[in-house]
């Protein structure tokens, strides 16, 4: 049995927004309609802070005998495309992995899947997954520019977004930059570190994610050689209200001249190459946030003691890369170059 207003049919909807108004309407059950009248249930829980009788003086509250609502799930994307393309999924044809950037999404999808079924899984992904676009990773990144090939699958045909993470805001184009979502955790560990009194240099800034984390900052050098990325980077600056702060920079990592106490070097395939940079860039005493690819920590240590005396202040597992190989952060205080 449960609770309920009873009231007059014609004076429903009027009951049932001041129920709902108040918090006093219970949503696990349906509103029942006998005769000319309506069976409302009752929020029992909130119904010890207020009277009733207070809020609708001529209701009747009585005991009804009524079913909970049916609440239907809907199939999550993976579930959905697990039950159809079980013998995809298991050849390694088909990611049941993806990135959301704003409000595209990215699939991973291999070139041997023909085009129908990629616009098929596409279409399943617009439904299944809150977004206005979706497309398929066509290659790896690739070039200078850390970029890679799109192909649209369902949605909306563009590929400028609005991403929210950290709480801040990132002008995405993913098809002239390099941006990773799932870097948004590593970004916030970072945004934790920074003091008001250091000096960031961000030696491949993209279009400013660490950047911007880094915002609590006295002053932040935002570096990148792709030109779309630091078009973006000001966008994103100016976005976030730190014209003050970030200063972004076009050029090659290596023919900048500035200085800081803390670098970030997030180039995790080719960072090893710009380290003689980053330790001609930091102050003693300051900090790097090495990424790396690698099976473990090692090599990565090992280069930097060959270079510098240094102390590793963290370490950490980012993501997967591939098998048995992991993007890696490690945080070196420089001791003395």
């Amino acid at each position: 049995m449960v609770l309920c207003a009873k009231v007059y049919a014609k004076e429903g909807e009027k009951t049932r927004r001041l129920l709902l108004e108040n918090k006093l309407l219970n949503k696990n059950y349906k509103i029942v309609k006998e005769g000319d009248f309506l069976y409302i249930p009752l929020n029992e829980e909130n119904l010890k802070n207020i009277n009733l009788k207070d809020l609708i003086p001529n209701i009747e509250i009585v005991e009804k005998d009524i079913k909970k609502k049916e609440i239907k799930r809907k199939p999550s994307f993976r579930e959905v495309i697990s039950k159809r393309f079980r013998k995809e999924i298991d050849e390694g044809l088909i990611a049941l992995s993806y990135d959301v950037i704003g409000d595209l999404v990215i699939l991973q999808i291999s070139d041997e899947i023909d085009e129908k079924t990629r616009k098929e899984i596409g279409e399943i992904a617009y439904k299944l997954i809150p977004c206005k676009g979706v497309f398929r990773r066509k290659s790896e990144v690739k070039g200078e520019f850390r970029v890679r090939e799109l192909e649209h699958l369902a949605g909306e045909n563009r590929t400028l977004t609005l991403h929210k993470e950290n709480g801040y805001r990132l002008w995405v184009d993913i098809a002239k930059v390099y941006f990773s979502p799932r870097l948004g955790g590593e970004r916030a560990r970072i945004m934790k570190k920074v003091s008001l009194d250091d000096v960031v240099v961000d030696m491949f800034a993209g279009v400013g994610p660490f950047s911007i984390a880094c915002r609590n900052a006295k002053k932040i050098y935002a570096i990148d050689i792709n030109p779309d990325a630091i078009e973006l980077l000001k966008r994103n600056i100016k976005l976030n209200k730190l014209e003050h702060k970030i200063i972004p920079i076009l050029s090659d990592a290596k023919d900048v001249d500035v200085m800081g106490n803390r670098v970030i070097m997030n180039l995790p395939k080719y960072s090893h190459k710009f380290i003689d940079k980053a330790l001609e860039i930091v102050n003693e005493g300051g900090v790097i946030h090495y990424y790396t690819i690698g099976s473990d920590f090692d090599e990565a240590i090992k280069l930097f003691e060959k270079k510098c005396d240094c102390k590793v202040l963290e370490k950490r597992i980012v993501k997967s890369y591939a098998p048995r190989e992991y993007v890696l952060a490690l945080d070196f205080k420089i001791l003395k170059n």
